[in-house]
């Protein structure tokens, strides 16, 4: 069968001169998103993070916050409902305050280069990290001006660093080597990592961690391979799910379903799976390039936000 459209209508909002990267739906409010933006695709220029709303009126930017450098990624605080992290092209963090207007209320630079991803943990809640293509994954602290840890993950650019969501300290590291990581905090030696998994021959951009299945991971491949990985047996993937004619970009499980997987690719679609038939759900291809982002919303079961170079945030259920 193939594989079916989503079902309309589709919400979408345009952000003239930035496209997206990124974006993350409030673990606070169910009708706010927060897209990390930049002009000229991210390569020269300054950055954005844009707030969404969406409701019985569509989808609608109602702040934003602009930065120097382009925005790779954000993660809302989950200790504090109005504030988002930024994850900034010239290696440093922005904080801002959704109540406020204006300047960051907290900033942080230590990364030497841009940094990728930035993941708030749901387990030590006032603990984040970082990725950054200096080569480092950091560990902070909200209440610290300085990071806690630094570790050198990878000799190669780093794409995602993500917190295991049922052992807080673990973190997963995915890079330009090939190569997937795990470093235990706790280690007497974190820089050393405690499995290293060979995902692909090319860069692994992106990894999620299954929500319910302790140690299941998901990675996303330059070579347009999504893996379905177990970090207790990683001779070999447990699925290799075979769709995107381009790179795959970004994955994530559903909050709702422990085995459905939302993938996007440079080959300008957003695909939903079932891993456990290895089959597509759903392909959505409305947006004109690249798509960078997906995520699930946390309080409405099976909605869908993807982010796109084309300017677009669109919402759909899927």
């Amino acid at each position: 069968m193939p594989p079916l459209q989503p079902q309309l209508p589709i919400l979408r909002v345009k952000t003239p001169r930035f496209t997206h990267n990124a974006l993350a739906f409030s673990p606070f409010f169910d009708d706010q998103i927060a897209v990390a933006s930049g002009t000229n695709f991210g390569l020269i220029g300054n950055g954005r993070v844009n707030i969404l709303k969406f409701g019985q009126g569509g989808l609608r930017v109602v702040k934003t916050f602009d930065t120097q450098d382009c925005v790779y990624d954000v993660a809302w605080n989950e200790t504090h409902e109005n504030q988002v992290i930024a994850a900034c092209g010239n290696g440093s963090l922005r904080l801002f305050d959704t109540t406020l207007e204006g300047f960051p209320v907290k900033a942080w630079h230590e990364h030497r280069a841009e940094i990728m991803s930035v993941e708030w943990s749901n387990l030590l809640k006032d603990t984040f990290c970082t990725a950054s293509w200096d080569q480092t994954v950091k560990l902070w602290s909200i209440g610290r001006s300085t990071s806690l840890l630094t570790i050198p993950a990878h000799q190669a650019q780093i794409f995602q660093a993500s917190f295991a969501p049922h052992v807080p300290s673990l973190i997963a590291t995915c890079a330009a080597d090939g190569c997937m990581n795990l470093f235990d905090t706790r280690s007497q030696i974190p820089d050393k990592p405690a499995t290293s998994i060979r995902v692909s021959d090319g860069d692994v951009l992106h990894l999620d961690w299954n929500k319910y299945l302790p140690g299941i991971i998901a990675t996303a491949s330059k070579d347009g391979v999504v893996r379905v990985w177990d970090t207790r047996n990683p001779g070999r993937p447990v699925a290799e799910l075979l769709g995107h004619r381009l790179a795959a970009r970004k994955v994530a499980w559903s909050p709702h379903h422990r085995d459905i997987l939302a993938t996007t690719s440079y080959d300008i679609t957003c695909r939903t799976w079932s891993v456990t038939t290895r089959t597509e759900l759903l392909v959505h291809d409305q947006h004109t390039e690249f798509v960078m982002g997906a995520a699930w919303a946390l309080f409405d079961r099976d909605v869908l936000a993807t982010c796109a170079w084309d300017e677009e945030v669109h919402l759909f259920r899927t």
